[in-house]
């Protein structure tokens, strides 16, 4: 196979494995040493053990790493615009156990009972699955520094927001987004406080452990 075949083959796909290449090549001892040598001249990029792409891009390439998956946290929260600060890895959201990958840079699986939230968007030519605004920030709770995702709370929806909090049901994640999006004069208290318990928790999980204590919402403001 010349390579401009197989490049004009793959580049249809952000991920392949080998299996799919041996499928291409019809030699399984040929294809090996294929990619071998596509890679040495920089025209493959393996992500790890048999699997490659034609792309030095992990935000492109990490929910076909491991699927079912969407890209979320504050990856998904920079790709919408939301905050400044960009991330040094790539967060997804995954029903598989949660992992560790590393293609150019880290990218992070987070395993969720909660799979919802996202939309298929286009992004260099494909289209990959992304958490929208509001499910990237409750997928960023515990995951990340509170401050670093609190310049998007202002531009929450608030019925969407409601709605999300409705279906998961988990006291720890209503508190805290209820109380920040309050912070932000977004207040949506009566519509999830039958979801509330009051024993204390921490505000950022990821803060200092000592910190005010809020009644209303039941956590002890450590930010």
């Amino acid at each position: 196979m010349y390579e401009s075949d197989f490049i004009e083959h793959f580049k249809k796909t952000p991920v392949f494995s080998l299996s799919d290449a041996n499928q291409i090549i019809k030699n399984k001892n040929y294809s090996k040493k294929f990619l071998k040598k596509m890679i040495e001249q920089g025209k493959v990029f393996r992500i790890k053990r048999g699997f490659y792409t034609l792309y030095d891009d992990p935000f492109l390439v990490s929910t076909f790493i491991k699927m079912p998956g969407y890209i979320s946290g504050v990856s998904a929260l920079t790709y919408h615009r939301k905050i400044t600060q960009i991330p040094k890895s790539v967060f997804c959201i995954t029903l598989k156990k949660s992992s560790k990958e590393f293609f150019m840079e880290e990218i992070i699986f987070n395993q969720t009972r909660h799979f919802f939230g996202y939309n298929t968007e286009d992004y260099e030519g494909f289209k990959i699955p992304i958490a929208d605004v509001e499910k990237a920030i409750i997928d960023s709770l515990g995951k990340v520094p509170i401050h670093v995702i609190e310049e998007a709370i202002s531009e929450i929806n608030k019925e969407k927001m409601i709605s999300y909090l409705s279906k998961i049901k988990e006291s720890k994640i209503v508190k805290r987004m209820g109380y920040l999006m309050e912070h932000y004069n977004i207040d949506i208290y009566n519509e999830v406080k039958e979801f509330i318990n009051y024993k204390y928790i921490y505000l950022d999980p990821l803060g200092n452990r000592k910190g005010i204590k809020n009644k209303k919402w039941g956590l002890i403001i450590n930010i």
